[in-house]
Formats: structure tokens, sequence, C-alpha cells
């Protein structure tokens, strides 16, 4: 599906509109589509490979696995989309970095121990905890470095997460209800 929504998100922004919450309209009606041509069994393989994936995934414990991790990382995923655009909203973008270049900063990091690197890494969660605007100014700096494609990821991650849980729990009752009309037909013969 990432093969899908990636290219469909990346060409809504580029010529309609860069707002995330615009994409994620465009990326959930090409989702639903998918899974609705899946259902009427108009995909053909990739169709059949949805569905089952889907059956397989309601077997047993694996579902709770499933749920849990869409639950962690969508929250991970939200989070990094809300820092992004709330770090783009404040102009205190420069009072991070100072009148540091992007080459100074860079050599800055290179002079740091593998144990400035561990605690960083260790410390970052915590960051967005205690100081979350600076934080989040910061991510929103990385993201315009790399031209928007850290949020191109996160939104397309998100929504892809979120529809999972949305189709997950729509095979659920659809798997469920011809469980129930197979059990009756048996019962009735």
């Amino acid at each position: 599906m990432a093969g899908i929504l990636l290219p469909v998100r990346l060409l809504f922004v580029e010529f309609v509109s860069d707002s995330w919450f615009g994409s994620l309209g465009v990326i959930t009606v090409v989702s639903l589509t998918v899974v609705i041509l899946a259902k009427k069994q108009k995909l053909g393989f990739f169709g059949h490979m949805l569905e089952r994936q889907m059956f397989n995934f309601q077997k047993g414990k694996r579902i709770w696995i499933v749920f849990g991790e869409s639950a962690f990382l969508l929250s991970i995923l939200g989070l990094m989309i809300f820092a992004i655009d709330y770090g783009n909203s404040l102009s205190v973008e420069n009072s991070l970095v100072g009148s540091m270049s992007t080459e100074e900063l860079i050599e800055t990091t290179e002079e740091l121990s593998p144990n400035d690197w561990i605690f960083g890494i260790i410390m970052a969660p915590i960051g967005f905890i205690t100081a979350f605007p600076e934080m989040s100014v910061a991510i929103a700096s990385i993201d315009q470095k790399l031209d928007g494609w850290l949020m191109h990821f996160y939104t397309v991650g998100f929504v892809e997460y979120l529809e999972l849980v949305g189709i997950l729990i729509y095979y659920k009752i659809s798997f469920r209800k011809k469980s129930i009309i197979a059990r009756y037909a048996k019962t009735a013969i």
C-alpha cells in the first residue's frame, strides 16, 4: 500500500496543497477504493492477497499484537506530525541554532562521542515531554532541511496505520457475519 499511497501524497502535495489534512483525505479515498475493489474482487491477485492477509490477522492473539503496535505507532507518528506542524508555526527557529551555520552544526556533531549519541537517543523522548516547543522547532527544521520528506513519510505512515485499524475492524465484522451466516446455514440444513 505504501507503494501506492506515497506517490499519491507526493503528487497531491506538489500540485494541489501541502496541507497534511488535505492529503489525509486523498489517501483515505484511495485506500477505501482499494478495499472496496478488493472486496468486489476487481483487483485480481492483489485483492486476494489483501483479503488473505486480513483474514490471517484476525486469527488468535495476533490481532491484539497488531492493534497494540498500531496504537503505539499512531501515537508516535501523530505526535511527530503535530510537532512538525507546531514547529513550523513557531517563529523561534533561529533561536534554537543561534547564529551557527549548517556546516558549523555538522562539525559540532562530529565531535560528539558515542556516549553522547546514546545519551541523546535516550533523552529525546524525555525532551518531547519537558521541552516540546524546542523539540518541535528542531524536528520542523530537520523536515525543512529534507524538503518536507519527513512529513510525507510520517503522514503516509499515520494514515496507513489508521486505515489498517479501520480495515481490520471492517474485516473482523465482515468475517463474523460470514461465520454467523455459515453457522445458520448448517443448522438450517
